[in-house]
C-alpha cells in the first residue's frame, strides 16, 4: 500500500462512515477497507473485472488515486453468498471509471480469490469473487458493487 500522510485518516474515518450512513439498510455487518486491483488474473491484472483484493484490517488510510488500483470498502451482503463493494468517485480515475463501470455495469470474466481474513471477519460463504455481471448502484459520489462470493451450486 502506498504511503499517506496521517493528514488523510480523518477523511478515512469520514469515508467509512459515509459509506455505512449511505448503505446501512442493506449492510449486514462491518466493513473493511480493501485495495482492489482491476483486470484480469490470467492477463497480469489487464482487461475488466477485479484481479486481485487485499484486505488491511487496521489501517484505514487511502492510498494515492491510481488508474489500475483503489481503496474500497467491503461488507456482507445476502447472508455472506455476496460481498458489497463500495467505492468514492474521487479516488477512481476517470478510465478506471470509464473502462470498469461502463454503463452502469461490472463485468466479471474471471474468478478472484478473496483474503482468508476478509472472508472470515465478514462471515463470507465463498472465498472468491465469483464471474459474472454485476450492477453498479451510485449515490452520493459512492458508487456499489454486490459481487457474487458463495458456493455456486454443482450441475
Amino acid at each position: 500500500m502506498a504511503n499517506v500522510s496521517t493528514t488523510d485518516l480523518p477523511r478515512a474515518f469520514a469515508a467509512r462512515q459515509h459509506f455505512h450512513t449511505l448503505f446501512s439498510s442493506n449492510l449486514q455487518s462491518q466493513l473493511i477497507r480493501c485495495d482492489i486491483i482491476f483486470g484480469m488474473p490470467s492477463q497480469d491484472c489487464r482487461g475488466t473485472g477485479i484481479c486481485k483484493l487485499t484486505s488491511d484490517m487496521v489501517n484505514f488510510l487511502l492510498p494515492a488515486k491510481e488508474c489500475r488500483r483503489t481503496a474500497a470498502f467491503a461488507g456482507r451482503a445476502n447472508n455472506g453468498s455476496r460481498i458489497s463493494l463500495f467505492f468514492l468517485r474521487e479516488l477512481l480515475c476517470i478510465e478506471l471509471f470509464r473502462h470498469h463501470f461502463r454503463k452502469g455495469v461490472l463485468q466479471m470474466q474471471e474468478p478472484c480469490s478473496l483474503p482468508d481474513d476478509l472472508v472470515e471477519n465478514l462471515g463470507l460463504q465463498g472465498d472468491t469473487l465469483l464471474p459474472g455481471t454485476y450492477m453498479v448502484t451510485e449515490e452520493n459520489g459512492c458508487f456499489r458493487v454486490d459481487i457474487d462470493c458463495g458456493a455456486r451450486p454443482e450441475n
